[in-house]
């Protein structure tokens, strides 16, 4: 469902700058309305292009979405987008991906942000953090969902969700290829939520809270949604560098939450019980002199009696799904390589080092030990392509190194 007014634009998650213009929504219904189903859709998937690696440069990207020469970029692109239309039954998630984003007028490199998400981090210690929610017939709401990695794992856990997410190529893909046991709605998460009261057991909000230039607005969207616990994972701490968007201090989350009950835990602390197999500690907030250094910080707000220790998983929740080898390796003979795919993907998701070999026998790589290290991960079903990453993936490594383009 898309319940937003004017363009339907595609927004970068970093800045909330427009990537695309969008077609007008009121157009996107007079399409559907008029039997142009297809073009409309069409339309909501495709972004101007500009050719690899000329949008690795802001002048060339400015360019690319300007004029004549945006206009020459869709058409070239909505024709691209109606040949993968036609043939999404024997397509991934990473051929969508790589088709929006390596030759996308997108001001960073998003691809592998998004498709090497799995195993990172980030997304063990929201998994470890949404494992503890109870069951509940009502959903449970996840805003700013992007396209869906964290719905995949509740899904197969048996929740009833929905995701929230403002832009409808994300929306789109989740749907049909990440998490489509998941329902979604592209609405603008700025604004009220398009749902009743108590209509959601519980809410997440992954990677995204500090994003949000109204954070109070927010947060009582959230409460006023879902009658159960809040959980805000990886929240940006102001006090730490590098910063993005609109982050707070500690000090200042913790105003915003009032006299409602919650509880704050470190990125650190969350990823090492789950390494541990267990769920998170939140009988107690971590120690203040933690959760001041830390960059990454997962709330939990009207938790209730989720605020106890948690102990073993039943199961490792990151093995939901069809489980093969992490995208992060490459086969090299009869061993298993691990490789960061980027520069800026090793600055933020270095600890991955700390759990994640270097590299494995591949006769060896089903052992049970390699699925609790993340080399073995569960992957939705039309997630990877079945051998092969975008040649770009390899040329943008070259650039980063010959340039020096990021940290």
């Amino acid at each position: 469902s898309i319940l937003r007014r004017g363009p339907l634009a595609h927004r970068a998650i970093t800045d909330h700058e427009v990537v695309a213009e969008g077609d007008e929504a009121d157009d996107v219904v007079r399409q559907i309305r008029d039997g142009r189903g297809l073009d409309a859709l069409v339309g909501c998937l495709t972004t101007p292009f500009c050719p690899w690696p000329l949008n690795r440069f802001n002048i060339t990207l400015r360019l690319s979405k300007r004029g004549a020469t945006r206009r020459a970029g869709l058409r070239f692109r909505r024709r691209g987008t109606r040949r993968r239309l036609a043939a999404r039954d024997r397509l991934t998630a990473e051929d969508w991906m790589a088709a929006f984003y390596w030759h996308g007028a997108v001001p960073y490199d998003p691809f592998c942000y998004f498709f090497f998400r799995f195993g990172q981090p980030r997304h063990l210690a929201t998994l470890g953090l949404a494992s503890i929610l109870p069951p509940d017939d009502r959903p449970v709401l996840d805003l700013a969902c992007g396209y869906g990695h964290v719905l995949h794992s509740l899904t197969a856990a048996g929740h009833a969700a929905v995701g929230v997410e403002q832009n409808v190529h994300q929306a789109w893909l989740a749907r049909h290829y990440v998490a489509p046991g998941a329902a979604f709605v592209c609405a603008d998460a700025n604004a009220p939520l398009p749902f009743r009261p108590a209509s959601a057991g519980a809410a997440l909000c992954s990677d995204a809270f500090h994003y949000f230039e109204d954070k109070a607005a927010t947060l009582a969207e959230l409460r006023r949604v879902a009658d159960g616990p809040l959980l805000l994972a990886t929240v940006g701490n102001a006090n730490v560098a590098p910063h993005e968007s609109a982050e707070w201090d500690p000090e200042g989350y913790a105003a915003l939450f009032g006299d409602a009950p919650w509880r704050v835990r470190t990125e650190a602390e969350l990823l090492a019980r789950y390494l541990d197999g267990r769920g998170p500690d939140l009988s107690a907030s971590s120690a203040r002199g933690a959760v001041e250094g830390e960059k990454w910080l997962y709330y939990v707000v009207d938790g209730g009696p989720l605020f106890r220790e948690h102990g073993p998983f039943p199961s490792w929740p990151h093995l939901a799904g069809t489980v093969a080898v992490n995208p992060l390796y490459e086969a090299q003979g009869g061993r298993l390589t691990f490789r960061f795919p980027s520069a800026w993907y090793r600055f933020e998701n270095g600890a991955m080092r700390d759990y994640m070999p270097a590299s494995v026998d591949r006769a060896a790589a089903d052992d049970d030990e390699w699925a609790a290290r993340a080399v073995r991960v569960g992957l939705p079903e039309r997630y990877a392509r079945p051998a092969g990453r975008p040649r770009t993936l390899a040329a943008n490594r070259a650039l980063d190194a010959l340039l020096s383009l990021r940290p």
